[in-house]
């Protein structure tokens, strides 16, 4: 269930974050992006999004030290970007830069909203340690 949950997520920020971009890039770049295109873009984004939802398991790995679960988790997201960047031509589009600031702004959403999950699920654990308790 872990699984999914953090496959889910991943998707909905990797959907919401494309659609930010691509809408940003073709009003900068003032061009107009075909029906295939956008799909192409859609499809990428998803796949991206879920095998970073996937990748966060690195974070289930008790035997490393937090630091180094955090720089493997932004080693591998930031060659699953560059890959999936590769294959939805971003890097014709933006510049690599702009694209590794793109991905620091939506590392920094994303641990957001992951702090906040985490923080409703110790909250639901310590009720349940409570009522135990009672």
């Amino acid at each position: 269930m872990k699984f999914i949950r953090m496959m889910i997520i991943g998707l909905l920020i990797s959907l919401s974050s494309s659609y930010v971009l691509v809408t940003l890039s073709v009003i900068s770049n003032n061009t107009v992006m075909s029906g295939s295109e956008l799909l192409e873009q859609i499809i990428i984004a998803a796949i991206l999004g879920a095998v970073i939802g996937l990748l966060s398991i690195i974070f289930d790995i008790e035997r490393l030290p937090f630091i180094a679960q955090f720089i493997l988790h932004v080693i591998t997201v930031t060659l699953c970007v560059l890959i999936a960047g590769y294959f939805g031509r971003w890097f014709e589009h933006s510049s690599i830069t702009s694209i590794f600031i793109s991905e620091a702004i939506i590392f920094f959403f994303a641990w957001c909203i992951i702090y906040i999950l985490q923080k409703n699920d110790i909250a639901k654990i310590n009720q349940v340690i409570q009522k135990r308790k009672e």
